[in-house]
């Protein structure tokens, strides 16, 4: 499982991109401008989902994650968590705290 943006319905405010904890949610790298998630970097957390004012945000039952994939995913989040309790992020880094 993973999280899908419905693109007709985004409004390209960005706070998907700044609650994510694994930078999954792109931008600037797709064609479009048009903000994506990457499935394969996912780790199906769903702090996207609350901070969508737009509500476009849902599952994707349709992708199964690999389970060295998810590993990796899982891992970069840690990470990101740990630089964010070392204070090591800028504050473009955190997530929307509402």
């Amino acid at each position: 499982m993973t999280y899908v943006i419905d693109k007709d319905a985004c409004i390209n405010c960005g706070l998907c991109r700044r609650a994510c904890p694994t930078d999954t949610i792109h931008y600037y790298d797709t064609a479009d401008f048009i903000h994506t998630i990457y499935p394969e970097e996912c780790i199906d957390c769903g702090k996207c989902v609350p901070v969508c004012p737009a509500d476009c945000i849902s599952i994707d039952p349709s992708y199964v994650h690999d389970p060295e994939e998810l590993a990796n995913a899982k891992a970069k989040a840690r990470e990101w968590a740990r630089k964010r309790r070392a204070g090591e992020l800028n504050s473009w880094n955190l997530p929307f705290s509402g």
